[in-house]
């Protein structure tokens, strides 16, 4: 059986899929600190799907590392294989948090979201290419470098890529189980709560003050209120600035910023209301909202999960389809009615954190039912 060449594939390659695996994930790529080590992280890509065939088109940027789009085969364009290589760690994070193998899993900043599922992508492609069992279609790649940041640079481009094929599959991971994909996202909203006050001496004058972080204070308490009144919906508080450190100053603005997640369309109005009509609750505060809703809800397309759910069952998976609170390319890929599949990738925990992880018995087992699934498509 097919599924049997292609299992065997992978687990033969294991290793070498591990080796190419630890050479990405230390190349370090955090979305906007340096765009110079991104691109480095960029080449690597541009090298290796190049080498498989892939004719890669380098699309520059001046804010973040440079896009890759790559086609590759001949005939009707089927499936655009969707990804990021940047990650939220800084540049040095990987001599305190290294890639390494510790009882089945792989650690690294990026191992699970997302690089282990472009080299995933990588390695199905390589197995058909190498089993000659490519189908006579035409594959893409589109590996951004911005998603971890919104993706401002690039969504409009996957879009505008997206539309030449028939289907976008997402290589972010999918969650702690070999048997999970990703068939639906909420949507995210980010906004930012500006207090803006009255300067004095921390010393001398703090009596004529009026401090923007006691009306931030308040206005975390409303919003945390928030998270346990609307259902379907998650306001979470990311950044809180204000101040300059040393000094003797209670500063005129501070602000903080929210994200929000949202389960339905139907939500944006009543996130807008409450957020963009927030009432200073300080006298002598000016308050000042500025945000939007920056990423559709995803909707995964029900007939590529039954497909890869098909496939699937062939290497005694039973697929099962998750909807999570985080976003993706795919939020926008599947608003503009793009037939989408996400969480394809790698499996683990801990994405955005140090104990990140990736479990690697899953890795030829998911690499194979992908490689099954764009025979398909």
């Amino acid at each position: 059986m097919v599924n049997d060449r292609l299992l065997t594939y992978m687990q033969q390659h294991l290793g070498e899929f591990l080796e190419m695996f630890q050479v990405f994930v230390e190349l370090e790529s955090p979305s906007h600190e340096n765009k110079a080590v991104s691109d480095t992280c960029s080449r690597f890509l541009e090298e290796r799907f190049g080498a498989l065939g892939f004719h890669i088109d380098r699309i520059s940027q001046d804010a973040c590392g440079d896009h890759l789009y790559g086609e590759f085969g001949s005939g009707e364009k089927s499936a655009l294989f969707v990804g990021h290589y940047d990650t939220v760690y800084p540049i040095g994070t990987i001599k305190t948090m290294p890639f390494k193998i510790v009882d089945g899993k792989a650690y690294g900043p990026g191992t699970l979201d997302m690089k282990g599922g472009i080299i995933m992508a990588y390695y199905a492609i390589k197995a058909l290419i190498d089993l000659d069992l490519m189908p006579k279609k035409k594959l893409g790649i589109f590996f951004n470098s911005d998603e971890e940041s919104g993706s401002f640079h690039s969504s409009d481009l996957i879009v505008e890529k997206g539309r030449l094929y028939r289907s976008v599959l997402v290589m972010e991971p999918g969650i702690n189980s070999l048997h999970a994909v990703k068939t639906g996202r909420y949507g995210r909203g980010t906004y930012d709560i500006i207090a803006h006050g009255t300067a004095a001496h921390s010393g001398s004058n703090s009596h004529l003050a009026v401090s923007p972080f006691m009306e931030l204070a308040k206005q975390l308490l409303y919003v945390e209120q928030l998270n346990k009144d609307i259902d379907g919906v998650t306001f979470a508080p990311t950044v809180i600035n204000g101040g300059i450190a040393g000094t003797c100053m209670v500063p005129e603005t501070a602000y903080f910023t929210v994200d929000v997640r949202y389960k339905t369309e139907g939500l944006i109005k009543t996130i807008n209301e409450k957020l963009i009509n927030l009432n200073a609750l300080t006298p002598g505060i000016r308050l000042e909202v500025k945000g939007t809703i920056d990423k559709p809800v995803m909707v995964g397309d029900p007939d590529l999960y039954q497909k890869m759910k098909d496939v699937a069952r062939g290497y005694d998976v039973e697929l099962e389809g998750i909807t999570v609170g985080g976003g993706s390319d795919g939020n926008f890929t599947a608003a503009a009615g793009i037939p989408t599949l996400d969480g394809l990738g790698t499996t683990g925990e801990f994405l955005h954190n140090p104990a990140e992880y990736v479990h690697i018995d899953h890795i030829a087992r998911r690499t194979a039912m992908l490689a099954e699934f764009i025979q398909i498509l």
